[in-house]
């Protein structure tokens, strides 16, 4: 049955956007803006927040695994299948590459399946993909509702990119496609008048409207008025729009690495939007096209995997103050239960998942799941998968820091030794200076009964937030994903820091 809660008006969601995607209804889109990772086989640390604090680590690598295999497999006879196994032919069976291109192609498909007929889809690239990701797309849209090759010109010959023993990469391409040529909303962009040009308007009529003269040829003269000259049309080559890695005080850069100027997403959306229409944008990141959507009277639709990506988003299009963002978790009990989650070989810790290991999958969405932050150190984190980040307690004038840890055995997939070793992380935190007056364990199934009780006898804690007053809290909850995914349960947690880290806090957490 398709999913009509993202529809109705703003929404972002955190979660898979291949399991959103397949559950949005044909042809509900307007218009699609998406900057996918890019194969660039690199982790980049996110550095955003009010203090610039290194949170997160996004991957970029991918892997040819069993699900890699089985969704290829799955795939229907048709010209998408082809491409692909073009791909693969051409980069290697089981290349990076080829897990890339399928995870793409699925992925694009269902873009065109939600997208209108009057829709459009601008699809970001470097020269990472961008050959393939082309191939792709004129399988899944047609070479015939190809429009044009976009050219961002980000050139800067300064910083980490200038040190290459080669010509120094100066933009980035942008494909733009149709969902049926002939029937797309476009509106034509013209670039802004320049000031010589405006001050050959040098006469004025009595209304004060500026104007010059033209003699024409057979000598007689018309009156040009200023506000009838647009400018010059836009080109496919855009060289007006710096990037941040040239101009990065201007207040917008967030400190996300993959950020894009609003600038240039209000450049998309005018020219392939109407005001009321929805721009979905799969991979949202820090939100700019939501952010751009919303300055321009368009509805959105942002969906990430990540829980602090998503999080950012909602912060940064709350502090416009007349936009609402509600998030919506993108997941499923499906997703999670065991034969799936056996099935898809997730269980396996070497196993990659769309180009994350198994078990980071699992907890990266439960931290999702309780607007957490991961762990970005999966070996060695001495049981701490996620740290929730409380608002400020006001009777001990800091935050409240959570660990949460999540297990995801077969049931029973909790017992007492792992209980007593997060009530010994909790206490390890304290000792260091942390304020963790409470943790949370998550467990795939529902927990053994002798387990709750064990935890609702570790007693209460009192934390006053400005939000809230004073409230209590247990001090330990146990719960898990299929209660949550299942039945809405949650954890009883003060409200979050929206700054999501402060301070050193992250370097501590992980040495625990």
């Amino acid at each position: 049955m398709a999913d009509h809660r993202y529809l109705s008006g703003n929404a972002l969601v955190c979660g898979d956007n291949y399991a959103v995607l397949t559950n949005l209804p044909d042809e509900c889109v307007d218009l699609i803006y998406l900057d996918p990772p890019f194969n660039s086989n690199q982790f980049y640390v996110a550095a955003f927040g009010d203090k610039g604090v290194v949170s997160q680590q996004l991957r970029d690598i991918w892997r040819w695994t069993v699900e890699s295999q089985n969704a290829f497999d799955r795939l229907p006879r048709g010209q998408l299948r082809d491409s692909l196994r073009g791909v693969r032919l051409q980069a290697g069976e089981k290349s990076p590459m080829a897990a890339y291109a399928v995870f793409m192609g699925r992925r694009l498909a269902e873009m065109r399946r939600v997208l209108k007929p009057s829709g459009s889809i601008y699809l970001h690239c470097d020269p990472h993909a961008n050959a393939y990701l082309r191939l792709l797309m004129d399988a899944v849209f047609g070479d015939a509702n190809f429009r044009r090759e976009l050219v961002w010109s980000n050139e800067d010959q300064s910083g980490f990119k200038s040190r290459a023993n080669n010509w120094i990469r100066g933009h980035d391409t942008i494909f733009y496609y149709v969902k049926s040529a002939g029937l797309q909303t476009f509106t034509k962009q013209y670039n802004a008048l320049d000031a010589l040009t405006i001050r050959r308007y040098d006469k004025v009529d009595s209304d004060g409207r500026r104007y010059k003269i033209y003699n024409n040829r057979d000598g007689t003269q018309r009156i040009v008025y200023l506000k009838e000259n647009r400018g010059a049309a836009m080109s496919s080559v855009w060289s007006d729009l710096p990037s941040f890695q040239k101009v990065n005080n201007t207040g917008e850069y967030l400190g996300y690495p993959t950020q894009k100027p609003v600038a240039l997403l209000e450049r998309v959306i005018e020219a392939s939007s109407n005001p009321g229409d929805l721009v979905l944008d799969p991979f949202c990141g820090c939100g700019t096209a939501a952010d751009a959507a919303a300055s321009l009277g368009r509805k959105y639709l942002g969906i990430d995997i990540s829980g602090i990506a998503v999080r950012l988003m909602q912060q940064r299009l709350e502090s416009r103050g007349d936009v609402t963002a509600p998030v919506v978790y993108g997941l499923t009990w499906d997703e999670f239960e065991w034969e799936s989650f056996e099935r898809r070989a997730l269980a396996q810790r070497d196993d990659v998942e769309d180009g994350i290991p198994g078990w980071a999958w699992a907890e990266d969405r439960v931290a999702a799941l309780l607007n957490a932050v991961p762990n970005t150190r999966k070996q060695g984190d001495g049981g701490v998968d996620a740290r929730y980040f409380g608002a400020m307690d006001v009777g001990r004038k800091e935050g409240v820091i959570i660990p949460i840890q999540v297990k995801m055995h077969r049931a029973p997939s909790v017992g007492r030794p792992d209980m007593d070793r997060l009530l010994g992380v909790q206490t390890t935190m304290n000792n260091r200076g942390l304020h963790a007056p409470m943790s949370v364990m998550v467990s795939l199934y529902p927990p053994p009964e002798p387990l709750r009780v064990f935890a609702a006898e570790q007693g209460r804690v009192t934390i006053t937030t400005q939000e809230e007053g004073a409230v209590d809290y247990p001090r330990m909850q146990v719960l898990s994903v299929e209660e949550m995914l299942r039945h809405g349960e949650r954890p009883k947690l003060p409200p979050v820091d929206p700054r999501s880290l402060v301070g050193d806090t992250q370097d501590k957490m992980l040495i625990l």
